[in-house]
């Protein structure tokens, strides 16, 4: 993983402001579809630690991103408006990597990466814990902390 520059943390109130838009316009592009079955928000935005990072940013932004886990049926289609993030490799079988990240997603300043994770990756213990290793919430009472924006 690449180093993080120093990051200056937005204050509290700016962060849920910025984090709830952020909840809504996930939600409004991907609901209503009976295929997802449950959207996480995990990352500096649950933890509050959300901020700006000093030049030349991280991942080709100056600011913190917001991090999104959907939990899909196994025939769901990811929507073409997503831009497949080629860093995004927590599992060995790259076919379960389905890291997305779309830039200046919210106020045209704030990127958002999405990872989908498919149905029948939930029934392998053994992707379970390499996600939960790789700090994804693969279960509601894992040690990641997030909160559930949408469950079936």
């Amino acid at each position: 993983m690449k180093n993080r520059p120093k990051k200056t943390i937005l204050p509290k109130d700016e962060q849920i402001r910025l984090r709830d838009l952020a909840i809504q316009k996930i939600k409004s592009k991907l609901l209503p579809n009976d295929k997802i079955l449950k959207i996480i928000i995990m990352g500096s935005s649950v933890k509050g630690n959300f901020g700006e990072y000093e030049p030349p940013g991280f991942r080709d932004s100056l600011y913190s991103d917001f991090d999104f886990i959907v939990f899909v049926t196994d025939d769901y289609i990811i929507p073409k408006w997503f831009n497949r993030e080629p860093d995004g490799k927590p599992f060995p079988n790259d076919s379960l990597n389905l890291a997305y990240r779309n830039k200046n997603f919210i106020e045209n300043k704030y990127d958002v990466e999405v990872f989908f994770i498919k149905e029948l990756t939930m029934q392998d213990n053994k992707i379970k814990k390499l996600g939960e290793e790789a700090g994804i919430p693969m279960s509601d009472n894992g040690a990641n902390k997030h909160i559930i924006i949408y469950s079936k």
